[in-house]
């Protein structure tokens, strides 16, 4: 037993630093040593080398240095739009929650309605309209990962109004606000903490996609979509800028995901939502995967 957990333990630790290295490596790397085009033909789509380990594309810029770039561009559009779904679905479900039967129907129908369109439908639909912005890809995106997160923190409102602090916080005269920010919000800070971190790949892949199919980042700011999408259009002259960019992108997806359901079972978020394992770690995330 006490060598299982040191694995497990060992384990969980190597993955931390794992996401944190890459994550600072990828911040520094693309600050100090942006990728340059070169002015030599024969730097142009070279393979893999001592000089060029990832090879370079079909300007000649370093394939590492441009990963490095996709992903702080991907995580800085990822991390924006889950920590907006954060505030809009944990006021949402909150409000809901505390609210009387039917305000709190006619909220949750609601979330239903959204959730029953194509989850990517509203984002293309706005790209489309109003242009390729960079804010404006976190801003849709984070406008529709909410859903699912307002259904979680509603669930745990419920389970949590009839405790006694909330019952005498109530009958002193605390409105739905006060109660919200000073007894409910600190006890749903973990929930929705592992919750975030289920939901930061999933809104990865879906900037990857959008910008995949010329309506999220563009060149010549990289992100994991647009060096897929160059892959692809270089798949039998250049094959390594396709198997960097989409491996690449694949384990990062795999170990964040990895990550986040270590903590839900770490940190016994079931118990604390009144939520199980499924409803949560598969039914939020796979959900979403399912809807996109």
């Amino acid at each position: 037993m006490k060598a299982r957990r040191l694995r497990r333990n060992t384990f969980d630790l190597l993955l931390l630093i794992f996401i944190l290295g890459v994550a600072v490596v990828a911040l520094l790397w693309a600050e100090f040593f942006p990728p340059e085009i070169s002015g030599s033909v024969s730097s142009v789509a070279q393979k893999p080398s001592l000089q060029h380990i990832l090879g370079t594309d079909a300007l000649g810029r370093d394939m590492l240095a441009r990963l490095f770039e996709g992903i702080r561009t991907t995580m800085a559009v990822g991390i924006g739009a889950t920590l907006l779904a954060i505030v809009f679905g944990s006021i949402y479900g909150g409000l809901s929650g505390l609210a009387g039967p039917r305000v709190d129907e006619g909220m949750m129908r609601g979330v239903d309605v959204g959730l029953s369109l194509p989850y990517l439908f509203l984002p293309i639909l706005i790209m489309s309209l109003f242009g390729n912005s960079l804010a404006l890809l976190f801003i849709t995106l984070g406008l529709v990962a909410w859903l699912q997160l307002s259904r979680v923190t509603r669930t745990s409102v419920r389970n949590l109004r009839n405790e006694p602090f909330l019952e005498a916080a109530r009958m002193m005269g605390g409105s739905y606000g006060y109660v919200l920010r000073t007894h409910l919000f600190p006890q749903l800070g973990t929930p929705l903490v592992v919750y975030a971190a289920m939901m930061l790949p999933v809104v990865m892949m879906q900037e990857a996609f959008l910008s995949f199919i010329g309506l999220g980042v563009e060149p010549p700011m990289a992100s994991w979509g647009t060096l897929v999408a160059e892959g692809v259009e270089r798949i039998e002259s250049a094959p390594w800028i396709l198997l960097a960019a989409g491996g690449s992108f694949a384990l990062w997806l795999i170990c964040l995901h990895l990550a986040a359901n270590r903590m839900f079972n770490r940190l016994n978020v079931a118990k604390m939502t009144g939520a199980t394992d499924e409803t949560i770690s598969v039914g939020a995330a796979s959900d979403v995967l399912n809807q996109a």
